[in-house]
């Protein structure tokens, strides 16, 4: 039996989180760091504005498109570390469907996976589609699959909220080390579906690899 995952990245893969801070501040959308971890946090624990349905005018989402670009540039400067565990047990899973997602912008996410072995099928960024169902299904679509076969892994209630009703259930999985924390991904997952240590894939994953 085939293995099909999808990643998320921030938080998931990358820790981008004092970078994300450091990039608020950096082009100026934010003027404290407080107030920067208030829209982070405001953000990626509510549904997302961009989702399939969204309700923003053509010239609302290239303005969306350019900032993140723009502040994707910023990340990428500054720089951030890998959950360098976590890479090496993704690398380690004997499937060679594995794709990664992102919210934010290639200019950061693709030079990071670069230096791992993980080379997923795809990588897909905001510029690719502005919501996560739609990477979702792209990806299934050249897989050959549909979204009830996949699982799905995410730091962010965000996401949660998103797919909670398109990712099958048991296969949307919460990690404890991203921007949302166990404690809100409790809010909405069972905890026998959140990764605490990388380790933990073993637990929410057939035992195939």
């Amino acid at each position: 039996m085939s293995l099909y995952l999808i990643f998320d990245f921030d938080g998931v893969i990358g820790d981008t989180y004092e970078t994300s801070i450091a990039s608020h501040l950096q082009y100026g959308s934010r003027s404290t760091r407080e107030s920067a971890i208030a829209e982070m946090n405001e953000y990626f624990n509510k549904m997302p504005n961009h989702t399939r349905n969204h309700t923003k005018s053509a010239e609302e989402m290239t303005a969306m498109t350019k900032w993140t670009i723009e502040f994707g540039k910023i990340v990428h400067t500054i720089g951030f570390p890998l959950f360098d565990e976590f890479v090496k047990t993704i690398e380690a899973i004997d499937t060679p469907y594995k794709a990664i997602v992102s919210s934010g912008s290639h200019v950061y996410v693709a030079p990071a996976l670069a230096r791992t072995n993980i080379n997923p099928t795809h990588t897909l960024a905001f510029e690719d589609h502005h919501s996560k169902e739609e990477k979702i299904e792209s990806i299934c679509r050249d897989w050959g699959v549909t979204p009830e076969d996949v699982y799905y892994f995410t730091d962010s209630l965000a996401d949660v909220y998103e797919l909670e009703n398109f990712i099958s259930p048991g296969k949307l999985i919460g990690v404890a080390w991203g921007f949302s924390g166990k404690e809100n991904l409790c809010k909405e997952l069972p905890e026998k579906y959140i990764l605490d240590i990388p380790s933990d894939i073993t637990k929410v994953l057939p035992q195939t690899f």
